[in-house]
């Protein structure tokens, strides 16, 4: 198929070019849906004219339909997107640079959304989406899966679908919750996710940075303990990675721990963890977590980070992770080879 799409893009380049910016705007409207013609005109950087033109053919078609709440893509509309998302991805040369980037980090697969998450909301839900997708291709009734917190894993909620039936048996955080932004701890997005998989819950109340004694008095509690014990059946973990200083300041860490982290060039946090840029461990927060030791012997561990900002971080935690499945952004990746090739 790659071949004969590169054939059709020489003797009809005007055609594939339209296909592309035809396929951009129904599939940015899928991402942001809800929404009016003004937010799909700031995603893409396309014209106001170029935009409602495409929306208008897409509403006779009855592939996006428009109401006073906004546009939405139409059933209809997603089985075109479904249907064309491989032969998008080789003519926008995004499936090159995913097998590329896993020959490079040496993982089992990548995939990328379009744009930077630094400065694209739409880069960001679609790495929720495919994130979502790639969750659902490998989970089942007899799942247990552990989620961290942070926004990329927000969007990776927000983007699943209502399932009618037990999609997974257990959701639990990987990590106690952190942060004041309630909607981003671990707890309440496994909450979330448990309720969309149609899937039971258990919960971990813990703040990071407990004293040793108070740690082990936690763990001896009835309803911690339980949790701890469905987070070692964990086989499946969807990870988040931050920047190492800027998770150690949220996170409140005594400031002899972020200078010390600082001096010996910490890069990357993921669970409680802070890596260097050799993918080594430096230090990691006394709190209950999903132990990296535990993460080899997963089914699917699923590593969600983008935008350009967080290359040398999402570099640092695959060293650590070579059987993951990296869920990122063009962003992320060009930058990520621009440095393994240098």
């Amino acid at each position: 198929m790659e071949e004969q799409l590169q054939l059709i893009r020489k003797i009809a380049p005007d055609l594939t070019e339209e296909l592309i910016k035809r396929y951009r705007v129904l599939k940015t409207v899928r991402l942001l849906q809800p929404c009016g013609r003004r937010m799909v005109v700031l995603a893409l950087g396309m014209t106001e004219r170029t935009v409602r033109s495409e929306i208008e053919r897409f509403s006779v078609q009855k592939l996006v339909q428009v109401s006073k709440t906004g546009m939405t893509v139409t059933e209809e509309g997603m089985e075109v997107l479904e249907g064309l998302d491989t032969v998008f991805s080789i003519m926008t040369g995004l499936s090159v640079l995913e097998e590329k980037l896993a020959e490079h980090l040496g993982v089992k697969r990548v995939l990328i959304a379009q744009g930077d998450a630094d400065t694209s909301e739409r880069s960001r839900k679609e790495m929720g989406q495919l994130a979502t997708r790639h969750l659902l291709e490998r989970t089942n009734e007899k799942s247990c899966i552990a989620i961290t917190g942070g926004t990329a894993m927000e969007d990776l909620v927000l983007a699943a679908p209502e399932m009618t039936k037990p999609l997974a048996k257990m959701i639990v955080p990987a990590r106690g919750s952190i942060g004041r932004r309630m909607e981003l701890q671990a707890d309440t997005l496994a909450v979330q996710l448990a309720g969309k998989l149609q899937a039971d819950y258990r919960l971990l109340h813990l703040p990071d940075n407990l004293s040793e004694t108070a740690l082990e008095e936690m763990k001896k509690q009835p309803e911690i303990l339980e949790t701890v014990q469905e987070m070692q059946k964990a086989n499946i973990l969807l990870l988040g990675v931050g920047n190492a200083l800027e998770m150690a300041e949220k996170r409140r860490l005594d400031e002899e721990i972020r200078t010390s982290l600082a001096a010996q060039d910490a890069i990357a946090e993921a669970c409680g963890y802070y890596f260097n840029r050799r993918g080594e461990v430096l230090y990691r927060t006394r709190s209950i977590a999903v132990d990296f030791d535990q993460i080899g012997t997963m089914d699917e561990v699923i590593v969600v980070a983008g935008g350009e900002k967080k290359a040398e971080s999402i570099l640092a935690v695959s060293k650590s992770i070579p059987g993951g499945v990296f869920i990122t952004d063009e962003g992320a990746a060009l930058k990520m080879l621009s440095i393994l090739e240098d």
